[in-house]
């Protein structure tokens, strides 16, 4: 489960470069948006995975 939802916030984030520079005001608030929910669950992927190793080498 978790591979598929970091699969899918590394294409919000490839998606949301690729409208950053979108014709109107609307489609690069969207593209925040995608862009940022990407970037958190990626960073919360990471820092639960630091955790986790943490806890097994003690």
């Amino acid at each position: 489960m978790k591979t598929k939802l970091g699969i899918v916030a590394v294409l919000f984030v490839v998606m949301g470069f690729g409208m950053v520079h979108g014709g109107s005001q609307t489609m690069e608030r969207i593209a925040i948006g995608l862009m940022g929910t990407g970037i958190a669950y990626l960073l919360y992927l990471l820092l639960s995975q630091k955790k986790r190793e943490e806890q097994k080498n003690d």
